[in-house]
């Protein structure tokens, strides 16, 4: 039986939500895929459901098969409280065109990246919200490492996807790839030292950077002062975004108050 074809709106806590892809077509941007996902306790209508995000690995998978590429996809997720369930939902969907996932678990979208070339494998399918606050998730794709998609290829993966033309094949697999963050985390900083002694602020508003970045400047011989590095989905403090006042201001608090010499923001 064909996967059934998505649509564009659901109401959700219902058995057509449970049962039928949802994928707005608006999700669709340039470059990459952004959707309102939606948490508990949310009034806003979701624009993407698990079953629309097996679609979308679905079509990717498809896309692949259309343009000739090997079916070898990284797969990787940002620190949200519901990206682990988005990326299995994603990943299902690839391993059902057939496609062979690489799972590198918890990752920065540079670490995706490295790992197509660390792991030799053309594409990618990076879940991540970037700087976006709770309910939103997107996911970033290319399989032409180092290139991500373009205009071009994220409008015929949205035909692909609405259209519900989803190529199935056998052979679908699943490998998880431990120490990703390590060979990460060495290959950026090897032979590579900071001149002079650095007092650096750290700030990563309990995203996803928290887990990364302090060791990375550690191993740069940088003294690190942590601003919020603990990761905690529910952004007790501010949304991890460092183009919003109420971040900057934080950092620049935080580098006055321990005579640092900078503040380095990350998002999500």
């Amino acid at each position: 039986m064909p996967f059934p074809t998505p649509v564009a709106e659901l109401a959700p806590n219902t058995y057509a939500f449970e049962s039928t892809p949802v994928v707005k077509a608006t999700g669709f941007r340039e470059y990459d895929a952004r959707w309102w996902f939606g948490h508990p306790g949310s009034t806003k209508a979701p624009e993407l459901n698990l079953m629309g995000l097996q679609a979308l690995g679905m079509g990717l998978g498809t896309l692949l098969h259309e343009l000739g590429k090997p079916l070898e996809v990284v797969t990787g997720h940002d620190f949200r409280s519901y990206s682990g369930a988005v990326k299995t939902a994603l990943m299902q969907g690839l391993m059902a065109s057939g496609c062979t996932v690489h799972d590198i678990g918890l990752a920065l979208s540079p670490m995706a990246y490295f790992a197509q070339f660390h792991l030799d494998v053309g594409a990618v399918a990076m879940v991540t919200a970037s700087h976006n606050d709770n309910g939103w998730t997107g996911v970033k794709m290319g399989c032409d490492r180092p290139v991500t998609f373009g205009p071009d290829e994220m409008g015929r993966l949205k035909e692909i996807v609405l259209s519900g033309n989803l190529r199935t094949a056998p052979r679908g697999a699943y490998n998880f790839v431990s120490n990703l963050a390590e060979a990460y985390i060495d290959d950026i900083t090897r032979g590579k030292r900071i001149g002079r002694k650095l007092k650096v602020v750290a700030a990563c508003g309990n995203g996803t950077a928290g887990a990364f970045v302090p060791k990375a400047l550690e191993k740069l011989g940088v003294e690190v002062i942590p601003l919020d590095c603990d990761p905690d989905w529910t952004f007790p403090r501010y949304n991890p975004n460092p183009e919003d006042m109420e971040m900057l201001e934080a950092m620049g608090e935080a580098v006055r108050s321990h005579g640092a010499d900078l503040g380095l923001g990350f998002d999500g």
